[in-house]
């Protein structure tokens, strides 16, 4: 191990060259990270034998994996020995030439497009475990990840005692990122206590949430990193077959995963006899449907069993009887990703973050109206207030916060008045939020609470599996209800029907997608019920996101009769128009498909 370790640090620092690095993330590939990287090769074969490069021992070009930053993609790092890191943002095809002249020849950074110091202070003042080598080295490359360290964590844990290694991993605290908060160490000694034949270790890389995405960043960015972690446990719990389970539209994290099991079972990491040791265990990726409902633990493992992905009812639980009826411990693979660091620096480092209740701490997917988004991870004792006014700038356009969406469509939102609480999972749940798949949205008064409410429940109500009525009738019946208040069709006794329906369903729902599916009707109710009153009684949105109830009024003084407007409209609502008489819009006719508002010319349609 050493000697691998020492020629992969040999080869890095034989030669002091200039470093170029390409963010090839699924977000940086969209935003054209593959042109930018053509556009480098070819400028540094055009430039190969400039004297100015050639001093400084040449020039590499790689990629690296997510490192949080998507909104900024695509993202470039310059490396000139002697001298600070350089990072440019939102770098297109046509900036290359400029940086190649300038900065990498001329030495002197352009100032357009580099990033501005508070870029590397937010990077500095987060707690990157899972992330931390995100960004940094290739996640295709086993030689950069065994020189920062990869691979040390599992030939130590081998040389422990499998129930050291749980012993120390339950010493952490060390609790599931997916959402639910399990203690990962009692979830290994379960499985581990379990006499059987088989037993199954599972990553978890599924996510149905649209609002986040931490895992496939994960499994991009820090692929052997989640390997490495997910070995560990295997080792811990003994188990005979390794499996990672992901989405089938994770292309990229696909092939990555695949590629590092295969540099893996080269280096002796994977396989038989792992690392010299009695330990042997392989592994396969499990791409799996395009279902929300497939996150779920129990769903996951009927998938894999070549089964409809349906939930069952626990006990008995996965860890004594899961895939194949094997006991099977499954984590997701931020959990994993974070394993490695407290085999290598102990459970009392991880014990140092976040409060008592929550050690350590959590990547979090950023969005919403502010002004820095993507992936961020916190110490769990940083509040939600510090998220969006310190790490992600405020709300832009210096407007104020409305409202805070914490869990993605299966979370709950928050007022300003409550956003002091601290991001670990009792805390958010006492707010009446949850950490869900940790998705967190800041909004100004463009957004509409019911609006916001109604994506979610259609969502759930769409990818809901069907098999138990709370959720595929229930949710239904909300989403009808709240299309109606969106509609100009609610009443005001809706509001207590939908609480009484919400709880329902959060207490009698099968699995825990179905529980926690209604959140963010709950706590609209709670904080945000004025908002659903003014859109009942007096049929406004005044965040006008609810077209419903939008009223179309005709400006006379600015209408030239032109008649553009009556022919686009389905129902002859319009009337006027023509002849020097002002067109007039019959809101009882009216059904707001936005048609002559889109036809006036002359903005005379309000």
């Amino acid at each position: 191990m050493e000697a691998v370790a020492e020629q992969a640090q040999a080869s890095s620092t034989k030669k002091e060259t200039v470093k170029i690095t390409v963010c090839k993330s699924l977000s940086g590939i969209a935003e054209g990270a593959e042109a930018v990287y053509e556009e480098f090769e070819k400028q540094i074969e055009e430039n190969h034998a400039a004297a100015e490069i050639m001093e400084k021992g040449g020039c590499s070009l790689g990629q690296v994996g997510c490192r949080g930053y998507c909104s900024r993609d695509v993202l470039v790092d310059i490396y000139i020995p002697g001298q600070p890191r350089v990072t440019y943002e939102r770098v297109k095809p046509d900036m290359v030439a400029k940086i190649m002249k300038d900065h990498i020849i001329g030495g002197k950074p352009v100032a357009k497009g580099a990033a501005k110091p508070d870029y590397y202070e937010k990077l500095e003042k987060q707690t990157r475990v899972a992330l931390a080598h995100g960004g940094n080295i290739d996640p295709e490359n086993i030689d950069e990840y065994i020189a920062v360290g990869g691979y040390e964590a599992l030939k130590k844990a081998l040389t422990m005692k499998p129930a050291e290694v749980i012993a120390e991993v339950k010493k952490s605290n060390l609790r599931g990122k997916g959402g639910g908060g399990f203690i990962t160490g009692e979830k290994w000694e379960k499985a581990a206590s379990v006499q059987a034949e088989k037993r199954y270790i599972m990553v978890n890389g599924d996510e149905g949430n649209p609002a986040s995405y931490m895992d496939r960043s994960v499994m991009e960015g820090s692929t052997h990193q989640v390997l490495e972690g997910l070995l560990i446990a295997a080792y811990a719990i003994q188990a005979t077959d390794a499996i990672i389970y992901t989405r089938s539209d994770y292309s990229i994290a696909v092939r990555r995963l695949n590629k590092a099991l295969e540099s893996a079972r080269e280096r002796g990491f994977l396989g038989n006899n792992i690392m010299g040791s009695d330990f042997s265990i392989d592994c396969y990726v499990h791409e799996g449907m395009e279902a929300f409902i497939g996150g779920e633990s129990t769903a996951l493992m009927a998938s894999v069993e070549g089964k409809r992905p349906f939930p069952k009812a626990q006990p008995p639980h996965s860890s004594e009887k899961g895939l194949f009826g094997y006991p099977t411990s499954l984590n997701n693979a931020e959990t994993y990703a974070t394993v490695p660091f407290i085999i290598s620096k102990g459970a009392d480092w991880y014990l140092n973050m976040g409060p008592d209740n929550a050690h350590g701490c959590k990547v979090w997917a950023l969005a919403g109206n502010i002004k820095y988004s993507g992936l961020m991870e916190f110490d769990m004792n940083t509040t939600v207030r510090e998220i969006v006014e310190d790490y992600c700038g405020g709300i832009v356009k210096k407007k104020e916060l409305k409202v805070v969406h914490i869990g993605g469509v299966t979370g709950g939102f928050l007022p300003p008045d409550n956003i002091d609480v601290k991001t670990d999972y009792e805390s958010l749940i006492e707010a009446g939020a949850i950490m869900g798949q940790a998705s967190l949205s800041a909004y100004d008064a463009s957004a509409c609470v019911i609006d916001l409410t109604r994506f979610s429940i259609g969502f759930n109500e769409a990818e809901t599996c069907g098999k138990c009525t709370p959720c595929r009738i229930g949710l239904t019946l909300i989403k009808n209800m709240l299309d109606d208040i969106a509609e100009g069709r609610g009443k005001i006794e809706y509001l207590d029907k939908l609480q009484g329906m919400c709880e329902e369903i959060n207490i009698t729902s099968l699995c825990g997608l179905g529980e926690t599916a209604v959140k963010s009707v709950l706590t609209g109710l709670k904080y945000f019920r004025k908002e659903y009153e003014r859109h009942i009684v007096d049929q406004v949105c005044d965040a006008a996101m609810c077209t419903g109830l939008y009223k179309y009024v005709v400006k006379e003084d600015d209408c030239v009769a032109c008649g553009a407007c009556i022919k686009p409209c389905p129902t002859g609502a319009i009337t006027g128009g023509t002849k020097k008489v002002a067109a007039h819009i019959d809101m009882d006719l009216c059904i707001n498909c936005n048609a002559c508002y889109q036809a006036c010319n002359f903005l005379a349609i309000a």
